[in-house]
């Protein structure tokens, strides 16, 4: 049985204690080959270092979500000053921060 992941959940059948090497049902090299196709599709997955600095890849996604809803608002940004907003106004770098700039003010040819 070739692996199914990351497409599927793999299935993979454990020998018992009363199976032979070379069972019919969970034949040895074939469940060596398996579990190494496994193991080389999750690093694939995974990359390698997945956790970082975190314990676990769970806790790694779970702070990025958390990054993500945090930093939903411009404000969030570190980089980013928008002070007394109107409409028509868009984000313009000067060199060092985001600010908000009158769309007015720009000289592109309307082109973005």
């Amino acid at each position: 049985m070739a692996i199914q992941y990351p497409a599927a959940l793999d299935n993979l059948i454990n020998p018992t204690a009363n199976d032979s090497l070379n069972s019919n049902t969970v034949p040895h090299a074939t469940q060596h080959a398996n579990l190494n196709d496994a193991v080389e599709a999750l690093q694939t997955t995974l990359g390698i270092n997945p956790h970082g600095s975190h314990l676990t890849v769970k806790d790694r996604i779970i702070a990025a979500e958390t990054n993500i809803s945090t930093q939903s608002v411009l404000n969030g940004l570190t980089d980013v000053t928008i002070n007394s907003v109107t409409s028509g106004q868009v984000l313009r770098y000067n060199g060092s921060q985001w600010i908000n700039y009158a769309e007015s003010n720009l000289v592109d040819g309307g082109n973005f």
